[in-house]
């Protein structure tokens, strides 16, 4: 009898894990104050990420199955509804606003017991002024929530940050220096990139980098340094500072390496080699899986009562990775399959 319960019940997980993701709707709103004196009645959305399939993936229902997060129907519509909402019935000028979406992603992870929501949120406004466009505020910011099940608290947070942002640009003046084109609000990574050094040199400065803000200006923190290799994978850096000192460095405490014009990043479970393609950054690496995943196996263990068992895979994985240009993140491009 409890032979057939477990069975059943395996076979019943098995179907569910197998079924097709679903979807989390994400949808702006406001209840709040009105803001007096705004600047502006209408606004553009410009959408600019750089995967505009979905907003991540969360965890949803008793099984924490995974869900995609979209847009509950045109996100532009949603901005322009948030527009109103926010706005004094009266008082706002007839003037528009441009708002660019280049990064909204959502991430779950469990650890411990405990489940974190993040939210990576990245976006530019932007004054019309006939002719081009004056820059009015941006914002990279990274959203973090610690709960029993993060998926509702997490979304609310990204619609306050996402509401304030707004908000705050109302009223504020524009910034009559800053004026692009929308040919150039389309490429502004690119134009971004042109002013950061390790994007536009043909050899790096060989040195060990404390900071992403070193690495991008190729100013090592240190000049003098040693590397010691097994089986071709760094596992020791030693460097020498200002008062001569040879000691050990820790990968907690670096950011990147460039040995012999070589560039290496430093991440959680060691050092990798950096390529660069299409003007960006990637390496190859391990990574911890943001859920354990695991499969139903068949068990002929006499001391369990049921014929199948979860079975924990690895919690570890390699991913092919992404160095973000503007804060020096990493962005999980894809898992590398075997």
């Amino acid at each position: 009898m409890n032979r057939c319960f477990y069975s059943i019940v395996f076979f019943v997980l098995i179907s569910l894990a197998s079924a097709q993701y679903k979807i989390k709707y994400f949808e702006l709103d406001y209840t709040s104050k009105k803001v007096d004196n705004s600047l502006y009645t209408s606004i553009k959305f410009l959408d600019s990420r750089e995967d505009t399939s979905n907003m991540g993936i969360v965890r949803v229902g008793t099984l924490n199955k995974e869900a995609f997060v979209n847009a509950n129907g045109s996100f532009s519509t949603q901005i322009s509804n948030l527009l109103s909402k926010i706005n004094g019935s009266v008082t706002a000028q007839q003037n528009e606003l441009l708002f660019q979406l280049r990064r909204l992603k959502f991430v779950e992870k469990a650890e411990e017991g405990k489940e974190f929501g993040y939210c990576f949120f990245r976006a530019n406004l932007f004054a019309n002024n006939g002719s081009n466009y004056n820059m009015i505020s941006s914002i990279d910011t990274f959203i973090v929530v610690e709960a029993k099940d993060v998926t509702k608290p997490i979304i609310e947070e990204a619609n306050k940050i996402i509401a304030n942002f707004l908000i705050e640009g109302l009223t504020k003046k524009v910034n009559e220096v800053s004026s692009l084109t929308m040919n150039e609000i389309l490429k502004i990574d690119s134009i971004e990139k042109l002013k950061i050094k390790v994007y536009n040199v043909s050899a790096y400065t060989n040195g060990v980098y404390k900071t992403f803000m070193s690495f991008k200006a190729q100013i090592p923190d240190y000049t003098l340094f040693s590397i010691t290799f097994e089986d071709g994978e760094i596992t020791e850096v030693k460097a020498k500072n200002r008062k001569g000192k040879v000691s050990k460095v820790k990968s907690a405490n670096v950011y990147a390496i460039v040995n012999n014009g070589k560039p290496f990043i430093s991440a959680k479970y060691g050092y990798y080699p950096i390529v660069k393609n299409n003007n960006d950054f990637y390496f190859i690496g391990d990574d911890k899986l943001h859920f354990i995943k695991g499969q139903i196996i068949k068990t002929n263990s006499i001391f369990n009562s049921s014929e199948y068992v979860y079975n924990p895979l690895p919690i570890t994985s390699v991913f092919e990775i992404k160095i973000d240009h503007v804060n020096g993140k990493f962005m999980r491009v894809r898992e590398m399959k075997n």
